[in-house]
């Protein structure tokens, strides 16, 4: 598994992030043909410069003039065209959304009312999208980070003077670990604390593993430092393009279970719903014999641990159980990205994953189960006609017109 150890002694923004990538191979013009496609013309630079006799890479984000300040909506829109991979599309809109979050949550606004500079800006923009992109690219399955450094200070904004960490940049740094410095300038921008927040699967003091490179990205000011960032490779993975395709992943996530006997058939499954809906990432259902010999089971639910408290509020609110064990477990997950399979009856929605270097893809049940409420066929039938078997039945089913 290959890994990414981001050391931010010296602070972090997303220009420093995109520079100390391209310290580890990552070459940005593709990145810049992407958002040309998509109407926004930018210059993705990174320039060797040498500080304190260490040179490193500084990122210079070069765009049209007359770009506009956008809101919530207009980024989206500029996202869903950009060419990327649904992984990385996701993951943007998903950062994008917790920063406007932040700052309506500053400013005591709604979102769609958030109109700020930070998020409007076409550097921000790229510094997210980039820095999914160019992990992508690596092969990255997990993102480690050291401790945040904390500082002190000013900074004069839109809003006028405020005080260091930013109040945005402080609510994104809210469950990070901090230490203590003596810097009084703004080390943590609010995309850096963003990017933190989006990628860091954990913290640790040091990297650990084999190391494979390494890149330094300084910022625009003297911080006496840049950013350090080290790729890694856990052993028994493939390296190359063989360890992104067959990446796994380490999560941790959080479970949640009751013993239930006090509820109908009817009451588990709207619960199971409801989970779901409240963010549950999957829910079971284990039956047995409870106490006084009553028939029952187990109720578990996996949820990640951002959704943790929403779904355990669900997990109340449509049980009525008196009492939830709640935990921290570790799950394994491979690398998947939404894509298409053609099929004689209409293109299919499908994940395409791998496994031992092999590319496997395998149709979405909700894409399956519309074209047989539509044709009137099977899913094994519908399963057989997409991969190529003779089809289970000879005849159209009643009320299908035309040909296979």
């Amino acid at each position: 598994m290959r890994s990414l150890f981001l050391d931010c002694s010296f602070g972090l923004g997303g220009d420093m992030l995109l520079a100390a990538l391209h310290g580890l191979g990552v070459e940005y013009p593709p990145l810049e043909a992407l958002f040309a496609g998509a109407g926004i013309p930018v210059e993705i630079r990174p320039m060797p410069v040498s500080r304190q006799g260490i040179v490193g890479n500084v990122m210079r984000i070069h765009w049209e003039d007359g770009q506009p300040l956008r809101h919530l909506p207009e980024l989206e829109d500029i996202l869903q065209r950009l060419a990327v991979s649904g992984p990385v599309r996701d993951k943007s809109l998903k950062a994008l959304h917790k920063l406007a979050e932040a700052e309506a949550a500053v400013h005591g606004v709604p979102v769609e009312s958030v109109h700020f500079h930070e998020v409007g800006a076409v550097d921000t923009l790229v510094d997210l999208v980039g820095t999914f992109w160019a992990l992508e690219q690596l092969g990255v399955c997990e993102v480690v980070c050291s401790s945040l450094p904390w500082f002190t200070g000013t900074v004069e904004c839109e809003h006028g003077t405020l005080p260091l960490p930013a109040p945005a940049t402080l609510r994104l740094m809210q469950g990070k670990p901090v230490h203590p410095t003596g810097f009084t300038q703004e080390m943590i921008t609010p995309t850096g604390a963003l990017l933190v927040d989006a990628l860091a699967d954990r913290f640790a003091e040091g990297p650990q593993g084999t190391l494979r490179g390494s890149g330094l990205g300084y910022g625009t000011r003297e911080s006496g430092g840049g950013l350090r960032v080290f790729l890694l490779e856990q052993a028994g993975m493939r390296s190359g393009a063989d360890a992104h395709a067959s990446c796994m992943t380490v999560e941790t996530v959080v479970q949640l279970e009751s013993n239930v006997d006090h509820l109908t058939g009817e009451d588990i499954g709207f619960g199971f719903e409801a989970l779901m809906q409240a963010g549950a990432l999957d829910v079971l259902y284990l039956p047995g014999i409870m106490k006084k010999n009553r028939p029952g089971g187990v109720l578990r639910v996996l949820c990640a641990q951002d959704n943790a408290d929403s779904v355990q509020e669900a997990f109340f609110r449509h049980t009525h159980t008196l009492g939830i064990r709640r935990s921290c477990v570790e799950r394994v997950v491979l690398q998947r990205q939404a894509s298409t399979m053609r099929a004689p009856f209409g293109d299919v929605e499908s994940k395409v994953y791998s496994l031992d270097g092999e590319k496997l893809e395998k149709p979405e049940y909700e894409a399956l189960a519309a074209f047989a409420r539509k044709t009137g066929r099977s899913l094994p039938e519908l399963r057989a006609m997409l991969f190529g078997d003779e089809p289970l039945f000879t005849s159209p089913p009643t009320g299908e017109k035309g040909n296979r």
